[in-house]
């Protein structure tokens, strides 16, 4: 009796133990795709602040990211700043990240990605090979775990934005 009651406790203990660590699934909103044949037309960037927070609601505004943008660590690469954006866009995962540098003040770290990103088109950090888009003082990481058509269409249309703000 002694013994089962044991087991029955020791099983409890596991279930819940078992529970919690099943984690919690990132829920990630829904960028819609724009209808086709849709001429999309954008919110003018000389309205916004000349800095990372105007150029993150810049592209809020202009509906090419979603959701609450999430600072990342920026230090590693020598910015000043840095959000990350993660949403579905058809059917697709994006990650859109977005970085602001003092072009005055650069460090080593800061020097060594801007110069990468400007001659090779990506810059390596933690031995990842990371490609990016400058503009100005302004750098853009954007990746989408889909390639279809209408996905590598909305990545150019990002890229063309984004070359748009404040340039």
């Amino acid at each position: 009796m002694r013994k089962g009651m044991v087991i029955l406790f020791l099983s409890g203990v596991l279930a819940f133990t078992l529970s919690g660590c099943g984690g919690q699934v990132e829920q990630l909103e829904i960028l819609d795709s724009p209808s086709p044949g849709t001429s999309l037309s954008y919110v003018d960037a000389s309205k916004y602040d000349d800095d990372l927070n105007g150029l993150c609601k810049y592209m809020l505004d202009n509906q090419l990211v979603i959701g609450e943008p999430v600072e990342m660590s920026y230090k590693e690469i020598g910015a000043i700043g840095g959000f990350r954006y993660r949403f579905k866009f058809d059917g697709g995962t994006v990650q859109a990240e977005f970085y602001e540098f003092d072009m005055d003040n650069l460090d080593e770290k800061g020097n060594d990605c801007v110069n990468s990103v400007k001659e090779k088109g990506y810059f390596t950090v933690l031995g990842n090979d990371a490609p990016a888009y400058l503009n100005g003082k302004y750098m853009m990481i954007y990746t989408d775990s889909d390639k279809d058509e209408v996905n590598t269409a909305r990545k150019e249309e990002i890229e063309k934005v984004f070359s748009n703000f404040k340039n």
